[in-house]
């Protein structure tokens, strides 16, 4: 029986070099190829794609499905429907949930649930805090690593915390013998603890707005990026360094990608998307809101790291609570949880950006899509619109106007923190492997039909190509 055929007719296909005039021709899973509007190959269906932009599908490497252990707040199947919703055909998910991800048991229990239930592509970063289990972990296919320097209550688990010079030297050490990416939340968490009493003893409330202030300080970053690199000099361990928004931390990763150290640098937009007066109107709904945003010069350096490349990746941290768990943070910030959903927005909010002229599209495009497959080594499989790729895309309505609302999302806790916000593009539809899984306002296939994604072991290619740093520019390891 021959593959079935589908082309994407009128509409602009958007990479990171550009923009181009030419329909899409999908055999089965792949991309056959890119076609001439005036050519008169036939298909067994059309999409109408006309004044749409297509986009390679949304790739994030930064999802918390909550399970298992937290399923009340999301699951596989809620999470990926609202990654669907928003455009993205593939996510990793990350390892602290109940119990934490870090032996192999644990590991084929969670994706034994995923497989039944996620119906995007997905991966996990498993825990790096059994130094036994690190080359076992990546035996049984993790996609990759993740472990925190920040603690508190959850979702901050001690457990899975690394901040000790000597154990991330060990650790790092492990990692780079798999060639597996490791993700690592930067944080010193002791100075930061001791800024935030330093505010009270001042006067200031122990409340969420002075953790956000505290939270955000350029110092708490940088330190601990600082001693990351330095580490990662050591090891030569591929090294992801996510929720990037101080420029200290710009300054000492520009220097490191300069020098040839394999890292790669994400941020998430909340930190450069929330207000004070969002925190004031939604309490722990918006943190951190206020610091960042309010400070013009540390905007224009977020603008400048996303344009000049210092961060690759946009990831969505998407972090569902439901709003009763947020009262506990409200209540005692150094342990209460925080969070908020993104799958359904991020794509909106940052096209609107571009329609704003802070960021170009063709940086977003990158690094949405083609960064972090890179990053996971499946590149140009996904991440890309050329002949031979995964049939992943996302069409995109670029002047539809909207404004997100509560209780009418995919993800389970059925909010988002930029309720009533005027978001300028939006996804309409999203295909994964050459079938829609979301269209007409709908999620348009079962549960299961989303495949794992596998850890594939890469060095960095010292023959890299002009402006792609070791951290990106990567070949299978031999």
């Amino acid at each position: 029986m021959s593959e079935k055929t589908v082309r994407i007719r009128g509409g602009r296909i958007q990479t990171p070099s550009g923009g181009a005039e030419n329909d899409l021709l999908i055999r089965g899973e792949k991309v056959a190829a890119l076609l001439d509007p005036s050519s008169r190959i036939s298909a067994d269906r059309e999409i109408d794609a006309a004044g749409k932009w297509v986009l390679p599908g949304l790739i994030d490497l930064h999802a918390h499905t909550r399970s298992p252990g937290y399923e009340e707040k999301e699951d596989f199947l809620t999470s990926s429907r609202a990654a669907a919703a928003g455009g993205y055909t593939t996510f990793v998910d990350m390892p602290n949930v109940e119990p934490p991800t870090v032996t192999v048991e644990l590991f084929e229990n969670k994706r034994a649930v995923a497989d039944r239930l996620c119906i995007v592509d997905w991966g996990h970063f498993v825990a790096p805090t059994r130094l036994d289990e690190i080359p076992k972990l990546a035996a049984a296919g993790a996609t990759g690593f993740k472990f925190f320097q920040v603690t508190g209550g959850y979702p901050h688990d001690p457990r899975l915390a690394i901040a000790d010079p000597a154990r991330l030297l060990e650790t790092f050490s492990a990692i780079a013998e798999t060639g597996l990416p490791c993700v690592v939340h930067p944080f010193a968490q002791t100075l930061f603890e001791s800024l935030y009493h330093q505010e009270v003893a001042k006067g200031r409330p122990g409340d969420i707005h002075t953790f956000s202030d505290v939270y955000t300080r350029d110092i708490v970053w940088r330190l601990a990026v600082a001693i990351l690199l330095e580490v990662q000099r050591e090891t030569g361990m591929r090294m992801q360094v996510v929720h990037t928004h101080a420029p200290g931390s710009f300054r000492l990763l520009a220097q490191a990608k300069a020098d040839g150290v394999p890292v790669t640098v994400a941020t998430d937009p909340k930190y450069f998307h929330l207000t004070e007066e969002d925190i004031r109107g939604q309490g722990a709904r918006a943190i951190p809101g206020g610091a960042v945003t309010r400070d013009p010069d540390r905007m224009a350096a977020i603008w400048e790291a996303l344009d000049t490349g210092v961060i690759d990746i946009i990831d969505s941290d998407h972090a569902p609570h439901l709003l009763d768990d947020l009262t506990l943070m409200e209540e005692d910030p150094l342990i209460g949880p925080f969070g908020s959903p993104h799958y359904e927005d991020l794509l909106s909010l940052m096209l609107t950006d571009v329609a704003e002229g802070n960021l170009r599209l063709g940086r977003l495009v990158h690094a949405l899509t083609e960064a972090p497959a890179r990053v996971l080594g499946i590149y140009p499989r996904k991440g890309a619109l050329l002949p031979g790729s995964d049939a992943d895309l996302v069409l995109v309505d670029p002047g539809l106007v909207h404004q997100p609302q509560d209780g009418q999302m995919e993800c389970k806790s059925n909010w988002t923190p930029y309720h009533g916000r005027d978001l300028v593009g939006k996804p309409v539809l999203t295909m994964l492997r050459g079938t829609v899984i979301f269209g007409d306002g709908q999620v348009a296939v079962e549960p299961g039909y989303g495949r794992y994604i596998s850890g594939i072991p890469q060095e960095p290619d010292r023959s890299h190509p002009a402006g792609m740093h070791p951290g990106l520019s990567l070949s299978p390891r031999s």
